[in-house]
């Protein structure tokens, strides 16, 4: 029997807020019922990334994919931006 604890990973993204609001409403509907929550708040947009300690590869596998889906909403605000 091990140690069980639960996880938590925010991430914080900067930027103009048009910008954030093209990126919220280009990934709110990717996020996992209970799992991953996506607000804007405070000129800030925040993904919070939950689980507890059995599902640590799982978590790291969400956090990797998350992050993939934020550079890609951001390279393509850049994109029609140009």
């Amino acid at each position: 029997m091990g140690i069980e604890f639960e996880v938590e990973v925010e991430i914080g993204v900067e930027g103009t807020e048009s910008f954030l609001k093209t990126v919220y409403e280009s990934i709110k509907e990717e996020q996992e019922e209970g799992k991953v929550n996506t607000v804007l708040r405070d000129g800030l947009l925040y993904v919070s990334i939950g689980g507890n300690s059995d599902e640590i590869a799982r978590l790291r596998a969400v956090v990797n994919t998350w992050l993939r889906l934020l550079k890609i909403a951001e390279d393509m605000v850049e994109v029609i931006k140009r």
